[in-house]
């Protein structure tokens, strides 16, 4: 989802919701296990106070999680500081939000995962490129294929790349989230589960309900239609439509592409196609850049990608640089040697207890995605699902494959829908 800016990425799919619960119920599980376990051995001041440190961060873990439903005590203030900020009537907020509650589930949801939790891109991946979700792809971008080219060729930027988030995203409208997005916005503002940061991300997700008021109020001040675009549906981290947009995307990013005069991203896939192509070009997007670029394919390119690998979502490196220490063979002939680049690291465990790591380059595009959701894993899927999309037109004047990446992405398709009817 374009983030909570967050950027306004949307900062959770639904699509990978039911997965996520579950790494998050097995985080939980590990995590409380790794609380509760202390050696056994003769007490000491020491190894009491510790028990006892861990059987206390245990307790509040769990009460910080099992809470049932309930209206945080602070909520009222803060309405009241968003009437006053923004000429609402109290009145009107308070009646809207009368019956708000917290949402338990959302808040195991977005417990991080439990220390020692191993990340695997090719199972990450294969949730997303995989033949049914780009059958199901390649049926969409016929289906708007006039619209998606005339939104591609006005933001610069590629139908394949428009085509994939929203296939990321929700598969095309069919997993849109079954939350309110008013409750969930409310548990996670003011009771998100007790991690490190704990006061940033209630901070970002109280910014996000002060947009969803004020996107809701500007479309209806009526008591029951404003009501009802406030408890409209979306993600566990209070995602809308089919693209995902929080709602600071929505206010700030979010076009209208049918021309009705309104913005609908759940029920008008004009409007989802623009706005996704919008967005990416306000963070930047780059026409006729490659997304990323693979690596030498010899080990001391591996072990200098290895080395020059930060894990951090911004260019902070040139392709002169990384030609220069053995990454890349050769600078493309679109680009130059100061185009802005990074090394982008994509672990999986090699199943012997270690693990393996491939490594791309990526470039301006592939940061621009970042900041839909700010993940080299999702990046790098959305990347190689627009590769694998075959388009249901002869040509397309934005498309930024090279000839290599369409083979080798036509290939790994042929070869995902060949396993899959085994």
């Amino acid at each position: 989802m374009p983030s909570l800016t967050f950027s306004p990425y949307p900062f959770t799919r639904v699509a990978r919701s039911h997965h996520l619960h579950l790494l998050a119920i097995l985080g939980l599980v590990f995590l409380l296990s790794a609380c509760t376990t202390v050696d056994i051995k003769p007490s000491t001041p020491d190894s009491a106070a510790s028990t006892g440190k861990i059987e206390h961060e245990q307790r509040r873990i769990d009460e910080a999680l099992a809470l049932g439903p309930s209206q945080p005590s602070h909520l009222g203030q803060f309405l009241e500081l968003i009437a006053q900020k923004h000429s609402i009537p109290l009145a009107n907020l308070k009646e809207a939000f009368a019956d708000s509650k917290t949402i338990p589930s959302v808040k195991k949801l977005v417990m991080p995962p439990p220390p020692g939790f191993q990340k695997n891109w090719r199972v990450y991946r294969g949730r997303f490129v995989e033949p049914r979700r780009l059958n199901a792809g390649e049926t969409f971008w016929k289906q708007h294929q006039a619209f998606i080219r005339q939104s591609a060729e006005k933001y610069g930027v590629p139908a394949d790349v428009i085509v994939a988030i929203i296939g990321v995203e929700t598969i095309y409208g069919r997993h849109m989230g079954t939350f309110p997005v008013r409750d969930t916005l409310v548990t996670l503002g003011f009771q998100y589960p007790p991690v490190h940061n704990q006061a940033a991300r209630e901070k970002l997700f109280k910014d996000q309900l002060e947009d969803l008021i004020l996107l809701c109020w500007s479309k209806e001040v009526k008591p029951q239609a404003f009501k009802a675009c406030l408890n409209q549906t979306g993600s566990y981290a209070g995602a809308i439509g089919l693209p995902q947009f929080m709602p600071g995307s929505i206010r700030r990013f979010a076009v209208d592409g049918d021309g009705n005069g309104q913005i609908n991203l759940r029920e008008s896939t004009q409007d989802a196609i623009a706005s996704v192509a919008h967005f990416l070009q306000q963070h930047g997007w780059v026409p006729h850049e490659p997304i990323y670029l693979p690596i030498a394919n010899t080990r001391q390119a591996q072990m200098n990608a290895a080395r020059l690998a930060d894990g951090k979502p911004e260019t902070g490196r040139t392709l002169g640089e990384l030609f220069e220490a053995g990454v890349i063979e050769k600078i493309p002939q679109e680009l130059n040697a100061q185009t802005p680049a990074l090394i982008v690291d994509l672990p999986s465990p090699d199943g012997q207890g270690g693990t393996e790591v491939r490594y791309v380059v990526g470039l301006r595009n592939f940061i621009a995605i970042c900041e839909y959701n700010r993940s080299f894993f999702y990046a790098q899927s959305v990347a190689e699902f627009a590769e694998a999309l075959q388009s249901p037109e002869p040509s397309n004047p934005v498309k930024q494959k090279t000839k290599a990446q369409k083979n080798k992405a036509k290939k790994s398709n042929q070869a995902s829908r060949r396993e899959n009817t085994r």
